[in-house]
């Protein structure tokens, strides 16, 4: 659902996917935007030595690297970064790849985020805390503060244990 959202409000020539795993939206997203560029960046050599097999080898419009999100991976020159069930799960560190994403996007750039949002079950919150699962409804308002509001949903999940949220923003053409 996140990637028909992106595609109904931009074509991307360059997308960033942090927290990218298996490789699942990068195969997703190299089919929907064929034409454009795909970094993905995440901490696991493991994850990512899957997702290199599910991209099938040397495809030059993919890269893949492997490291944390604290510092950009190139400054204000992607027209999309891209957040799939990551970022509540980047503790400490959310507040400072949310920075990352704002400097790694071009002016008038797009964030598109779906991630965990809230439960009204303590002993959901807890075990997702021991996964390192943060459902404190914090992303969402973090997000309206730094980018402009294209989007924005919570919708229940698994019968009401949890909220996800999804938002879509994008950042200030005039901002430097």
């Amino acid at each position: 659902a996140l990637l028909e959202k992106i595609a109904s409000v931009v074509t991307p020539a360059r997308i960033l996917e942090v927290g990218c795993g298996t490789g699942k939206n990068l195969v997703a997203l190299r089919e929907r935007f064929p034409t454009a560029h795909i970094t993905g960046v995440d901490l696991s050599a493991h994850m990512l030595e899957i997702a290199r097999g599910k991209i099938g080898g040397n495809d030059s419009r993919v890269s893949l690297l492997q490291r944390s999100y604290e510092t950009p991976v190139a400054a204000g020159c992607h027209d999309c970064v891209v957040f799939s069930y990551a970022l509540s799960m980047f503790n400490p560190g959310w507040e400072r790849a949310l920075e990352c994403a704002w400097q790694d996007l071009a002016p008038g750039g797009w964030i598109a985020v779906v991630d965990f949002h809230d439960s009204p079950f303590g002993f959901f919150k807890h075990w997702m805390s021991i996964n390192h699962v943060r459902m404190d409804a914090h992303l969402q308002p973090a997000l309206r503060e730094r980018f402009q509001k294209v989007r924005e949903e919570r919708r229940a999940a698994y019968a009401g244990v949890w909220r996800y949220g999804l938002f879509i923003g994008r950042r200030a053409s005039g901002e430097i």
